[in-house]
This record gives structure tokens, C-alpha cells and sequence, in this order.
């Protein structure tokens, strides 16, 4: 199964697990990050305004938690600089994420006017 292929399904898992109210911080159900790794994969959640869920498989038992390391923004701005896209984050001494997406860091991403403007539309 392609990746590409994969997003309707981790779509649906994560619908149906907020229809049974489960908590946003719960979805990430993976191990920690290991420090000094690279991980990458789509993001499917976002917790908070510090922290991402990356999918290393359809289940969220296998999406990993990477917080992320004195980012000042909302989790509005970050659902619309990553939410969906791919992302790859160094993962520090600390167990922090430096995080890319599509090629972009995301500290820049979350810049960006357009994902500014985007932000307003999360809730």
C-alpha cells in the first residue's frame, strides 16, 4: 500500500477517534521519539501548539509524539503549516523534534502569510 494511499484511511482513523471523544493527547499512542533520531512521516495530529504527531503506520499506536523545542505559536498555526503534510524532525539530546516540512523548516513555516491567514480557519 502506497503512502499516498494510506491518508484516506489514517483520515477516517482519526475521525473516528474524536467522534468517541477521545482526548487530542491520547491519539499519539507510540513509543517517545528515541534521541538522536530522524523521524518521518505524515502528520496526523496535532496535540498543541508544541508538539506533533508524526505516523510511522496506519494505527495511532504507532504515530509518534515529537515535541517540539521553544516554538512560540498556536496549534492553530502549526494544524496549518503540517497538519497532512510530510514531515522529518531530528530528534535532540532532549527528545525535542527540529522539524522540516516539504522541505521548509517549521519555524519558518509557520511564518508564512498564508498559513497565517489558513490558521484563523482551524478551531
Amino acid at each position: 500500500m502506497s503512502p499516498r494511499s494510506l491518508l484516506p484511511l489514517l483520515a477516517t482513523t482519526i475521525a473516528a477517534t474524536f467522534a468517541t471523544s477521545v482526548c487530542a493527547a491520547d491519539i499519539c499512542q507510540g513509543p517517545p521519539a528515541v534521541k538522536g533520531a530522524v523521524v518521518h512521516g505524515p502528520v496526523l495530529e496535532v496535540p498543541d501548539g508544541s508538539s506533533l504527531c508524526i505516523a510511522s503506520g496506519a494505527s495511532p499506536s504507532a504515530w509518534v509524539r515529537i515535541p517540539l523545542p521553544h516554538l512560540q505559536t498556536s496549534r492553530a498555526a502549526l494544524m496549518a503549516a503540517a497538519f497532512g503534510k510530510n514531515a522529518t524532525c531530528a530528534v535532540d539530546s532532549h527528545g525535542r523534534g527540529d522539524c522540516t516540512i516539504e522541505g521548509q523548516t517549521l519555524a519558518m513555516a509557520v511564518q508564512r502569510p498564508e498559513i497565517l491567514k489558513a490558521a484563523f480557519s482551524w478551531r
